[in-house]
């Protein structure tokens, strides 16, 4: 970087990088806060799932029993896929700045009948590794594709790219995770945008993680939280989740949409489930018909997710009710996989203020505690 940013931007990215699971660094972003920032350190944490299907949003009221429908867009909207069909491209390097360390680029064209064309760089600072060209279905929102070490040559270590919706030219932040399970990755890696060459506009992620300890086959996913400076402040835009195209075998997993700002990876292995989650990674154990987690709102910057409860439920709607009548949920359900349905409750105000039971699965489950664990 070529300048120092406002001492009120520093200000509010150093407080913003105290939330935990953000791994990006307040010195990373450009001057002003307006260029994008296309290298941050990630932890290549476990969390995401992998099931494709079309999500079922039903919404419904505490206290009133009566289900209302949700709209059951995804992060992205219409626009963003019509601007995708294009050409794009993206780097883990930062622009401007001498190339060190590992790296990715890729560049994306668009084939005949729904196909693109991938060109994968995977260089070394300056050197070149290997190139891979491939052409394979056009990744939809709610997908990613994946470069798996198999076509990269290159052991513990999977690049790929998701689109995270249009943030505008020259403006936003995308922070990545790479979700693996039942096994958690504890490697690291670095992001950048994935934009359109011609308009500028990042539309999209590009990264490269290593997964530690963990088999790349077990990688599921991936989730990102979208933000973008505003003036002092760091503003949440989304916080999304897309499955690892071409994925076989391996966990229960599927995304599940909340609405069109914020989607969903939960997975489940058994007793063992977890989710994706800005907090980072949750792997719990819950034997019964219901398995819950909960996902705490976080207040460090404008526009952060309300509580959340997540889980996977054996047969019939789940309900959540509450010592205290100011809270109220909405509940969106994902398409079952293996005899279990995948949902998030959304609580209607930033914060829970009661003691929650949750029903469902002829069981329930108290919450007296909004925190990492359930």
């Amino acid at each position: 970087m070529n300048a120092t940013p406002d001492t009120d931007i520093r200000a509010a990215l150093d407080d913003a990088s105290h939330v935990a699971g953000l791994t990006f660094s307040p010195e990373s972003v450009l001057a002003e806060g307006h260029r994008v920032v296309r290298r941050r350190r990630i932890a290549a944490t476990g969390v995401v799932a992998a099931a494709t299907a079309v999500v079922a949003v039903v919404a419904v009221q505490l206290g009133t029993g009566q289900p209302r429908a949700l709209p059951a867009d995804g992060p992205s909207s219409s626009s963003t896929l019509a601007q995708a069909s294009g050409e794009l491209t993206g780097s883990t390097f930062d622009d401007g700045v001498p190339k060190q360390g590992p790296a990715v680029r890729v560049d994306v064209t668009p084939a005949d009948g729904g196909r693109v064309v991938e060109r994968w760089t995977l260089s070394d600072g300056d050197t070149v590794l290997r190139t891979v060209s491939r052409t394979v279905p056009a990744t939809a929102p709610g997908r990613a594709s994946f470069l798996m070490p198999a076509e990269s040559g290159q052991q513990g270590v999977v690049y790929g790219y998701a689109l995270t919706g249009a943030q505008g030219a020259a403006s936003g932040v995308v922070m990545t995770q790479l979700v693996t399970a039942p096994d958690v990755a504890n490697g690291q890696g670095s992001s950048g945008n994935l934009s359109d060459p011609t308009s500028g506009r990042a539309l999209g992620s590009v990264f490269r993680a290593e997964t530690g300890s963990a088999d790349p086959e077990q990688v599921i996913g991936l989730v990102w939280s979208r933000t973008r400076v505003q003036g002092a402040r760091v503003e949440w835009v989304a916080d999304g989740a897309a499955l690892r195209t071409g994925r076989t075998g391996g966990v229960d997993a599927a995304v599940v949409t909340v609405s069109p700002r914020t989607s969903v990876l939960v997975w489940r292995d058994g007793e063992r489930f977890g989710f994706g989650r800005h907090a980072g990674p949750l792997t719990a154990n819950d034997p019964g018909g219901l398995q819950v987690g909960v996902e705490p709102h976080a207040a460090a910057a404008t526009g952060t997710e309300h509580d959340l409860a997540v889980g996977w439920v054996t047969a019939g709607p789940v309900q959540l009710t509450s010592t205290d009548p100011a809270d109220s949920f909405t509940i969106s359900y994902g398409h079952p996989v293996d005899g279990r349905t995948p949902f998030v409750a959304r609580s209607t105000l930033p914060d829970v203020k009661g003691v929650v039971t949750v029903t469902g699965g002829s069981e329930a489950q108290t919450v007296d505690n909004w925190n990492p664990s359930p």
